[in-house]
Order: C-alpha cells, then structure tokens, then sequence
C-alpha cells in the first residue's frame, strides 16, 4: 500500500502535514432474494467484479482498502483510506455499480479523518518531567539527549495517527468498529474543562490503552463536522476477548465513565479478496 505524504489536489486531500487522510467505513446488507435472481454464471462475474475492485489496494497509489465479513449488523464491511476525498466517493460509486453492489443496502456509512491528538505529550511536558521527577540539569547531555529521543518518538507516534497504515489481516484478521462522542450535559460536559484537564484525562486513557501493545492496533479518525459522532474508533486484533478487555477497561477510565458516549459496535474478521464469496456464501 504506497503512501501518499503531502499529496494535494482540490478535491479534499490533505495539505503537507496539516490535515489527515480522508476514512469512510461502509457496513451493507445482502438482499439474498434479488441475489437468488442471477443466473450461476451472473453471480461468478458479479463476485469477480467485486473481487477485482477489493484487490485495488495493492496496486493504486495512496489506497488502502480492506473488507470485513460483519457478525450481525451487516454482511459485509469495507474500510477505505486515501489522501484524496474523491477516490473516496468514486469508489463507493463503483462498488454500487457492480452486480454484488446492486444487491447491497448501506445499513450504516461513517466518513471521518485522520488526525494528530491535541493532547499528545509535547517535548516540553518531558523535559519538565526530566527536570522535576529525575532532577537532570536542562545543560547536561544527559537531558539533551532523552529529549531528542522523546521528540523522535513523537514525531513518529504523530505521523502514525496522521497517516495511517491498516495492519496485515494474517497479523489482526479480527475487526471492530465503533463511533463515539464526549458528553456535554450540565455537570459532565467535556468541552467546558480547560485543556489541561482534558489532556490529563486523555493521558490516563492513552496509558490503559498502551497496556494492549501487542495485542490490539487502533487506528483513531475525527468525524467533527462530517458525520453525527465526533470519533471513529477502529480495532484490529487476534481473538475477540481482547476487544472486550481493552472496551471494559477503557469504562473505567475517568475520561470515558464521566464523559463517554458511545454508539453501535460493528465485529468482523477480515476478508482475503479471493475469499469473498465463500465467507458471504454467494
């Protein structure tokens, strides 16, 4: 999946390092009926029509695009990611003008963006924590060079968030999708704290979430202004207990058991493009 940093055009693309990439999730429904209307030979070119748009990803520049068997909601899933807003919308048009795509109903559709949190750790936080809890003189080497390596570490954690690389399905094949907002009702409303609370808050999140290294990847988008929840939370992992963990726990969290508010969960597991008739039994 090749990367696209910086690409530009106007139709919706993101500016050098100032704004994310454009993320649509897609959950459909298969009218089995109307499927049942093909013959046996319109259903396999309808299937490899479909098929051969899902293997795009691995040769388009800037796509990356993954389909998910859903368990209960929908049938079918697709996460899309580009630089540019308008590969994003053609391509639902072109799914929705193959044979499959005409036996699909969108159930639920949420558009969103990448972007860098506002309350990640800046270099300054750490050298005054180097300063105050270690006691290291701000001239020494020392110091100089842990906050080099901090600023490195979170040059990388912001491009990450801000240019997101959708895992291997054979590294996390298990999906879960879920929107979320903060809350803003009298005596719990997120946005009247002042930042330093805020960024307290999501730095107590941010650390339940590290204890999941390893076994869940999360990619994190903005849905602000584009759809009718302010965040899209995204979750690859190995096995379905995992989701349930890092959920619960996550509860918990200060920031979420005050202010949280979530919206319906959609799991799945990753579908290989060659696969795709098989898992929806088509």
């Amino acid at each position: 999946m090749a990367d696209e940093k910086g690409m530009t055009d106007s139709n919706g693309t993101s500016g050098a390092g100032e704004a994310g990439w454009p993320v649509l999730h897609l959950f459909q429904r298969l009218d089995r009926a109307a499927w049942r209307r093909y013959s046996a030979a319109e259903r396999e070119a309808a299937i490899s029509e479909f098929e051969e748009l899902l293997t795009r990803s691995d040769g388009e520049e800037g796509l990356q695009l993954i389909a998910i068997g859903v368990i209960g909601k929908a049938d079918l899933g697709l996460v899309a990611i580009h630089p540019n807003l308008g590969r994003i919308q053609r391509l639902t048009q072109e799914f929705a003008a193959t044979g499959l795509g005409a036996c699909l109903e969108t159930t639920y559709s949420f558009l969103s963006i990448s972007e860098k949190s506002e309350y990640i750790s800046s270099t300054g936080d750490h050298a005054r924590k180097l300063i105050d809890d270690e006691g290291l003189d701000p001239a020494s080497p020392e110091f100089q060079e842990k906050v080099a390596a901090m600023a490195g570490r979170m040059s990388h954690y912001a491009d990450m968030r801000m240019h997101p690389q959708l895992p291997a399905s054979t590294e996390y094949p298990v999906v879960c999708f879920y929107p979320m907002s903060k809350k803003r009702e009298e005596g719990n409303n997120w946005y009247a704290l002042s930042f330093d609370e805020r960024k307290r808050l999501m730095g107590s999140h941010a650390t339940a979430g590290r204890r999941y290294a390893g076994r869940v990847t999360q990619l994190i988008t903005s849905s602000t202004g584009l759809d009718d929840w302010e965040w899209g939370v995204t979750l690859f992992t190995r096995d379905l207990k995992a989701i349930r963990d890092i959920v619960y726990e996550m509860r918990y969290d200060e920031g979420s058991a005050l202010y949280g508010l979530f919206g319906p969960f959609y799991v799945g597991v990753r579908i290989a493009p060659g696969d795709l008739g098989q898992t929806l039994r088509l």
